[in-house]
């Protein structure tokens, strides 16, 4: 039997760690904190799950993936993780990062609507759409719980076989396995920065208040302002993220209370495009990070010099939702069913394949 150590239980890692178990490995997975911390980018209580992508095709065919394997996360445990919702994004342009998502999803079959800015009103309780040129609606997307997704696949990993560790691993410990995915997250840029152009940011996300008709409004994305969010799940509040350049961080040390100037932001942001939460009361906050690779795809590749330990990361804002599809996908290249895309190889990255709501900062 071939083993493997993974190294964080973040949702790469997590998700790995299970796949290579329910595969026949012998899996030990390495966590420094616990599965679900706050300190993590998989921590927070609540992700989108959208398929749009630009026209980045294969990545929109791996969140539609990841979809069907949350859905069958959430049956296998009897534990609700998915909030059927739909994503709405806000199109300022008709010929935008928008339109070339609806060449994508009809190229790949997935439902949507391409709807006027007024018939978009019906989404939500209020909605200001007087400086948009469309909204590509998305009834498929939803929200998915976070962390409680994440300690969901530890729990059902162990019952696979995964032994769980928690310590904290390091590559001068050389771990004792046929395989080692280091799959850490905001710490991999620390812990192999000879060969990682990664930069860890903050992001600060608020929930406001709001009353019973933001039950279930949808999520919603806009792309060009750099800012997304969901209607009112599980008692949190209205989401509104700021996806704007954060200061970086270190995820150990930092003080995970929110700044002001995001607050603003956030507030401000609500009031133009959602008038009715203008004068809503913040009633939750969460102070957490990106690991941002320069061109926002991710790194799925072999150590230059161990070639049976594996990096896994640069998730960058968008990692969360390709979890459990993305360990299929790195599981067939650690058993040489396929090869890692040419777009995830380590080394110096240009561009910006445009994968997420802001730009790298």
């Amino acid at each position: 039997m071939s083993s493997a150590i993974v190294v964080g239980a973040g949702v790469f890692g997590a998700s790995t760690a299970r796949e290579l178990a329910l595969r026949g490995w012998d899996v030990t997975l390495c966590e420094q904190y616990t599965p679900g911390t706050v300190r993590s980018a998989s921590g927070g209580d609540t992700r989108l799950s959208r398929v749009a992508h630009g026209d980045a095709d294969w990545y929109a065919r791996m969140a539609r993936a990841a979809r069907t394997r949350w859905l069958e996360l959430q049956e296998e445990t009897g534990t609700r993780i998915w909030e059927p919702v739909g994503v709405a994004w806000f199109a300022r342009e008709a010929d935008g990062f928008e339109a070339r998502s609806r060449a994508s999803l009809d190229r790949l079959g997935v439902p949507y609507e391409w709807l006027g800015p007024d018939d978009a009103c019906r989404l939500f309780p209020s909605v200001k759409v007087d400086d948009l040129a469309a909204v590509l609606y998305e009834p498929e997307g939803g929200v998915v719980h976070a962390r409680r997704a994440t300690q969901l696949l530890v729990e059902v990993g162990e019952r696979a076989g995964v032994r769980f560790e928690g310590r904290r691993c390091v590559p001068e410990d050389d771990p004792p396995a046929d395989v080692v995915v280091w799959a850490c997250g905001p710490w991999l840029a620390s812990l192999f920065p000879e060969h990682l152009d990664l930069k860890v940011t903050r992001r600060d996300v608020f929930f406001f208040g709001a009353d019973a008709s933001w039950r279930n409004a949808p999520g919603f994305c806009e792309y060009d302002a750099a800012y997304y969010g969901h209607g009112e799940i599980a008692g949190l509040g209205v989401k509104v993220a700021p996806d704007l350049p954060g200061d970086e961080i270190d995820p150990d040390t930092v003080e995970r209370t929110p700044l002001p100037s995001w607050q603003q932001a956030a507030r401000s942001y609500a009031a133009r495009r959602f008038p009715a939460l203008a004068d809503a009361p913040v009633i939750g906050t969460r102070v957490c990070q990106y690991d941002l690779s320069a061109d926002t795809h991710f790194i799925v590749d072999r150590h230059p010099e161990h070639g049976s330990w594996w990096l896994v990361g640069g998730s960058s804002g968008h990692g969360f939702k390709h979890g459990p599809a993305l360990a299929e996908y790195l599981a067939d290249c650690i058993e040489g069913k396929r090869e890692r895309e040419p777009f995830h190889a380590l080394g110096a990255r240009s561009g910006n394949a445009g994968l997420r709501t802001a730009s790298y900062g």
